[in-house]
C-alpha cells in the first residue's frame, strides 16, 4: 500500500514554516528562487505533517536524516525519518505549483511534472523505443516521471544515467543490472490535478494507492499554528 498526498504550493501559508527544523530552514535560506523556497515549504510541510499523522507525533519534532545508503555522505542520500518503531520509506516531488508526497512500508518513489511546460526534452535520455512512444511534450513528461520515481525509489537519483531504464506505459523493461530486475519494481501513473503528470515506483508487486489532496490538513495544521505545537493527531478523518 501506498498513501499518495498532493497540495498546491499556494496552499501552503509561510505560517507554517514554523514546522521546519533549523536544519531545513537553513536549506531553504539557501534556495535563492523564490517560487522554488515556496515549493521547498510545501513539499516539506506536507511531509511532516503526514509523518506526524503515521507515526503519532508533532510534525515539528520529527528529525530526518540524509545519510546516502550506497556511499555514506550524509548530505545528498534519501530523506529518512528517524524513530524507534517501524520506520516508512518516503518521497517528496514537485512541480510549478504542485508538491507531492508518497508514504509506503517498502521503498518507493514519486515524481511530477507539467505536462504542459513545454521544456525540450531530453533525447539522450530515451531509449530509440521511448522516443518512437513520445508523439508529444506531455507524453515525454509522464515517461520521465516513470523513470525518475524507479530512480528515487531505489535511493539513486541521476546518480544513474535514466538512459539505462527503459519503461514501455507502466512496464519496466530495463534497468541496470546494480538496481536488480525489472520484475522486482511495481510502477503506477497518479490521477493528479491538470495539468500536471506523475508516478509512483515502488519495490515489490501488487501496489494498491490512495491518493487524496492535503489541502485541508494543511489548513488545519495553519488554523492550529498560533499554539506552541501541532498536535500529531490533527490531520483527523478525512
Amino acid at each position: 500500500m501506498a498513501d499518495v498526498w498532493h497540495v498546491g504550493v499556494d496552499q501552503v501559508p509561510e505560517s507554517l514554516a514554523v514546522l521546519l527544523d533549523e536544519r531545513d530552514r537553513a536549506r531553504r535560506r539557501q534556495i535563492a528562487v523564490p517560487a522554488d523556497r515556496s515549493r521547498f515549504l510545501a513539499a516539506w510541510v506536507l511531509a511532516r505533517l503526514v509523518l506526524g499523522e503515521k507515526l503519532g507525533r508533532d510534525p515539528a519534532a520529527l528529525s530526518f536524516h540524509r545519510a546516502c545508503a550506497h556511499c555514506g555522505d550524509p548530505t545528498h542520500g534519501k530523506p529518512v525519518v528517524e524513530t524507534d518503531g517501524p520506520r516508512p520509506d518516503f518521497s517528496l516531488a514537485h512541480s510549478g505549483g504542485l508538491a507531492v508526497l508518497v508514504v509506503s512500508d517498502r521503498a518507493v518513489g514519486v515524481d511530477v511534472e507539467d505536462a504542459t511546460a513545454r521544456e525540450q526534452p531530453l533525447a539522450p535520455a530515451l531509449s530509440a523505443r521511448e522516443r518512437a512512444n513520445c508523439r508529444s511534450y506531455a507524453d515525454f513528461a509522464r515517461l520521465w516521471t516513470r523513470k525518475e520515481a524507479l530512480l528515487k525509489a531505489v535511493g539513486k537519483g541521476l546518480a544513474v544515467h535514466p538512459r539505462h531504464i527503459e519503461v514501455l506505459g507502466t512496464t519496466l523493461l530495463a534497468l541496470p543490472a546494480a538496481l536488480g530486475r525489472p520484475e522486482d519494481y511495481t510502477l503506477r501513473d497518479l490521477p493528479l490535478p491538470a495539468p500536471y503528470v506523475g508516478s509512483v515506483a515502488a519495490l515489490g508487486s501488487r501496489l494498491s494507492l490512495s491518493v487524496r489532496s492535503g489541502e485541508s490538513l494543511v489548513g488545519r495544521a495553519a488554523q492550529a499554528c498560533g499554539a506552541r505545537s501541532i498536535p500529531a493527531r490533527i490531520a483527523g478523518p478525512e
